[in-house]
């Protein structure tokens, strides 16, 4: 008869043999775990893919060992995978620790990237001085500015008044303009030179108004003066049909105009003789039967 005090020790032993045999692979696994893999860039470019957080993102590269790549193709890279400027921040300021990879060459902490200057625009604005006037009037460009024209006194003179009675005021009749001086304070030239960046590309002057509400350059005449040694004079029509040619129509000339904002008009003036020119604005005529007076932008083109 065998011991049992002997029977119950072998149990024992056997007992334990499985029990150390079933939770063998458990304390490897446990143990596998504990060995953390270092972070690289494809792990964090996976995390943006599946979608987590910035937040937490960063946390787990604070938490963990890293072997980024940090070179600018790398940067690049981590950029169009759809990497935020955080991530990729916090990625660049970890310290760099050495892994066990072979022939791996560890470099030292880079700083983050300079902020680079804004792009420029793609398209070139309307008004090539870039700025729109903000007073009501008539201006040209000079370097890269726009420079107001001072207004002139212009002297009204109303004529045709009988005829206003013949026709039953459909033709309102013409009036005589008279400026003081001989030559306007404003000389302009087509030729070539410094002048040629005021005047613009191809013999072209450019002018700009500045509108009142409800006005457009429609309403502005261009007139040429006669030119006389003290003054110089002009006739223009406040309305009407009869005094639409004849000695009105020598003075009156047509331009094009551009509306490039609002109340501002941008105008282009080719091929004028040499001589005496002003930008008449509408409601200049105080009175169409008595003397009065009104202003005008004047400019002289000369040879």
């Amino acid at each position: 008869m065998k011991d049992p005090m002997k029977n119950l020790i072998l149990i024992c032993v056997a007992a334990l043999a499985v029990v150390s045999s079933s939770a063998l692979p458990s304390s490897m696994a446990r143990a596998q775990m504990q060995v953390r893999k270092a972070l690289i860039n494809q792990d964090i470019v996976q995390m943006v893919k599946a979608k987590f957080p910035d937040s937490t993102i960063i946390k787990l590269i604070k938490a963990n060992e890293t072997s980024f790549d940090l070179s600018a193709n790398a940067m690049i890279e981590l950029k169009v995978a759809g990497v935020s400027q955080n991530v990729i921040e916090t990625m660049l300021s970890t310290n760099i620790k050495p892994t066990q990879n072979a022939g791996m060459t560890v470099f030292p902490r880079q700083p983050p990237p300079a902020s680079l200057p804004p792009s420029a625009p793609t398209t070139a604005p309307a008004n090539k001085s870039q700025e729109v006037p903000d007073e009501i009037g008539v201006y040209y460009p000079q370097k890269d500015k726009l420079i107001s024209i001072d207004p002139e006194i212009v002297n009204w003179k109303s004529g045709g008044v009988a005829k206003e009675y013949a026709t039953l005021f459909w033709d309102k009749g013409h009036v005589n303009g008279t400026i003081r001086g001989p030559h306007s304070n404003l000389d302009l030239t087509y030729s070539s030179g410094a002048s040629m960046r005021m005047m613009g590309v191809g013999g072209v002057l450019e002018f700009y108004l500045r509108t009142r509400d409800g006005d457009s350059a429609s309403e502005y005449q261009l007139l040429k003066f006669w030119e006389k040694s003290d003054r110089r004079e002009f006739r223009t029509f406040t309305g009407g049909v009869f005094h639409a040619s004849g000695g009105a129509q020598d003075n009156l000339l047509e331009f094009k105009f551009e509306k490039i904002a609002p109340r501002t008009f941008k105008v282009d003036l080719s091929n004028l003789s040499p001589g005496e020119y002003g930008f008449l604005p509408p409601g200049s005529f105080a009175s169409s039967s008595a003397a009065s007076q009104g202003k005008i932008y004047t400019f002289r083109i000369l040879e």
